[in-house]
C-alpha cells in the first residue's frame, strides 16, 4: 500500500474512543430554593426543608420518562459566612435521601455554586447562575446532552443558565421573580406553576418515553409518585470521599465564562453556590 493511501485510510477510520462512542443522556436541570425545596433563606437545617407542591411527583414523572435528574443551586451563603460547607454538606445528603425514600427517585447528582455575587447582583464566578458553569460541569462529569436537556426554575436566571448552556427552560411562576429582567436568553418555552406541571411540558415536548405513563399519571393530573420510578443511573463523581454509584472521579476545573457571556442581575438574593459536583448516595 502507498503511503498516501495509508494517510487516507487513516483519515476514514479514526482510533475507536468507546467515550466517544457512548451516548450522552437528556438531563432535567432543577433549581432547588423556590423550585424544589419552599425557599427558606440560608437554611441548611434538614427539619425545615419542604419539598415545593407536586415537586416529587414531578421529579417521578421526569425519571420515568428516562432523564437523568441533577439539581444545580446557588448557595452564597457559604461565601458570605452564613454557614459552613459541612452544614450544606449534610443537607444536601438529607435532601438526596428524602427525594429517593419519599419519592424514589435517584438524584443523578446536585451541583452548587459557593460564591457571592458582586455588590451590583452580577456573578463574579462562571458557575453562578445566570451564568452556565453548573450545567456545563453537569454535563461533562454525568455525560449528558445539554441540546436535549432542560432547565426548570422559580427565576430568570435560572432560565438564562438554561439557554447560555444550550437547554431549553421552563420558568416556574411562583412570584419568585420580581425584577422581570427580558432578553433573548431569558425567555422560557414554557412558563407554569409547579414542578409537576412542568414535567408535563417537558414530556411533552421530548421523545424520550422509553416505557408508557402509568393511568393517572397523564394529562396534568396530580397525584404521588410510584416508588419505582427512578432516573438513569448515573456516572460516579466526586462526593467527599465517598462514591455510592462508584470510584472516585477526578474533580472538574472551574468553567471560565465564555466572551460576551454577560449577566442580569438575580431577583433572589439568598442563593450562592458551591461548584462542585456531587453524586447521590441514596443507594449506599
Amino acid at each position: 500500500m502507498r503511503l498516501s493511501e495509508t494517510r487516507m485510510l487513516a483519515t476514514r477510520m479514526p482510533e475507536t474512543n468507546p467515550h466517544a462512542l457512548r451516548a450522552r443522556r437528556p438531563a432535567v436541570f432543577i433549581d432547588k430554593d423556590g423550585t424544589l425545596v419552599e425557599d427558606v433563606p440560608y437554611n441548611v437545617d434538614p427539619a425545615l426543608v419542604r419539598f415545593a407542591p407536586h415537586a416529587l411527583a414531578g421529579l417521578a414523572l421526569l425519571a420515568r420518562a428516562g432523564f437523568a435528574l441533577v439539581v444545580v443551586t446557588n448557595q452564597p451563603g457559604l461565601a458570605l459566612g452564613r454557614f459552613s460547607s459541612d452544614a450544606f454538606e449534610q443537607l444536601r445528603r438529607a435532601l438526596v435521601r428524602r427525594v429517593f425514600d419519599e419519592a424514589g427517585v435517584v438524584l443523578c447528582g446536585v451541583h452548587a455554586c459557593p460564591h457571592a455575587p458582586h455588590a451590583s447582583g452580577r456573578p463574579v464566578c462562571a458557575c453562578r447562575k445566570p451564568m452556565p458553569g453548573l450545567l456545563r460541569e453537569a454535563a461533562l462529569e454525568h455525560e449528558l446532552d445539554l441540546t436535549r436537556s432542560w432547565m426548570v426554575g422559580d427565576i430568570l436566571d435560572d432560565v438564562e443558565a438554561g439557554r447560555r448552556a444550550g437547554c431549553r427552560s421552563v420558568l416556574l411562576d411562583v412570584g419568585n421573580e420580581t425584577l422581570w429582567e427580558h432578553g433573548p436568553l431569558r425567555e422560557p418555552q414554557h412558563c407554569v406553576g409547579d414542578l409537576l406541571e412542568a414535567a408535563h411540558r417537558i414530556v411533552e415536548s421530548s421523545v424520550l418515553l422509553p416505557l408508557p405513563l402509568p393511568r393517572g399519571e397523564g394529562g396534568g393530573q396530580r397525584g404521588r409518585p410510584s416508588p419505582a420510578m427512578r432516573a438513569p443511573a448515573c456516572k460516579p463523581g466526586p462526593l467527599d470521599g465517598l462514591a455510592a454509584c462508584g470510584s472516585k472521579a477526578p474533580s472538574r476545573p472551574q468553567l471560565s465564562p465564555q466572551r460576551g457571556e454577560g449577566a442580569i442581575p438575580s431577583s433572589r438574593t439568598g442563593e450562592g453556590a458551591m461548584h462542585s459536583s456531587r453524586t447521590t448516595e441514596a443507594t449506599a
